[in-house]
């Protein structure tokens, strides 16, 4: 007896085709370029919130010296932001209470020139620039002729 082999009793392979195989991988890697668009920068979000909050701090801090009737010094540089007072004795200590004069850091490279700012001191201040740059980006805080600062990022 003589066994005859035909095409369309023979066993089909169960495994996926070459074709099949590329098409899930083009499906996969457009999927995972559309994830990566849609996450959000981290590092230029974490540096518009550092530089709002220096904003923030500062308006703040300008308000309660007016208010005391003493000055308010805040010393800005590559490391942070501090606020301080003079003491009876005329030396600078530092001001943590509220905590929104603790001392922070820009936990980022950032080149500014350092300086030392006297808020309260005029209702009316000079018009001053703090010029930041960090790696990739810049920021200018301009305080104006009645003593509000004001971010704006390039």
């Amino acid at each position: 007896m003589t066994e005859q082999f035909s095409f369309s009793n023979a066993k089909r392979s169960r495994g996926f085709t070459l074709i099949e195989l590329l098409i899930v991988i083009v499906i996969l890697g457009v999927m995972a370029g559309l994830a990566t668009l849609s996450l959000p920068d981290k590092s230029a979000q974490h540096w518009t919130d550092k530089l709002s909050r220096l904003t923030a701090t500062l308006n703040y801090a300008q308000e309660e010296a007016l208010s005391r009737g003493s000055p308010i010094w805040v010393s800005i540089d590559q490391n942070g932001w501090r606020f301080s007072l003079r003491d009876r004795f005329e030396k600078l200590q530092p001001l943590t209470h509220p905590e929104i004069f603790e001392p922070t850091a820009w936990e980022m490279p950032v080149s500014i020139k350092p300086l030392t700012l006297r808020l309260g001191d005029d209702a009316y201040p000079e018009p001053q620039v703090i010029d930041v740059q960090g790696i990739t980006q810049h920021a200018v805080i301009e305080r104006d002729r009645f003593g509000r600062y004001r971010l704006q990022l390039e």
